[in-house]
């Protein structure tokens, strides 16, 4: 309704709110090479995933470093998953299945960075 508010600034772009989704079903994603816990992920291709969401980010510099490529759907302008120290923000979702084990590789993860400690 043309209402404006500040968030925390975590993210380097301003939100914008529909009354329409702007985007809605099912989403293909690849991983960028950035994407931090590739494990059997960063091979493959095409990562099923779903988006369902309301807002949209606007005015976002093109030079952030995104988790992944979206060969189909919306997400953040064709990319998802933007990256910051250890965030990683973003409108795809989907589940840890035996075609993509994203939460095995992110518990690895995790466990590398606690030993790192």
């Amino acid at each position: 309704n043309g209402e404006k508010a500040d968030m925390v600034g975590l993210v380097p772009a301003d939100a914008v709110m529909s009354e329409r989704p702007q985007g809605r079903g099912y989403i293909v994603l690849k991983p960028e090479t950035a994407f931090p816990w590739p494990g059997d992920l960063g091979q493959m291709d095409a990562i099923p995933a779903h988006e369902f969401h309301y807002s949209k980010l606007e005015n976002m510099e093109k030079d952030q470093a995104f988790a992944y490529d979206v060969k189909r759907g919306q997400c953040i302008n064709g990319r998802d998953g933007y990256m910051a120290n250890n965030l990683i923000a973003g409108y795809a979702h989907m589940r840890s299945t035996a075609r993509a084990p994203w939460a095995p590789a992110f518990a690895q993860f995790v466990r590398d960075k606690k030993n790192k400690v």
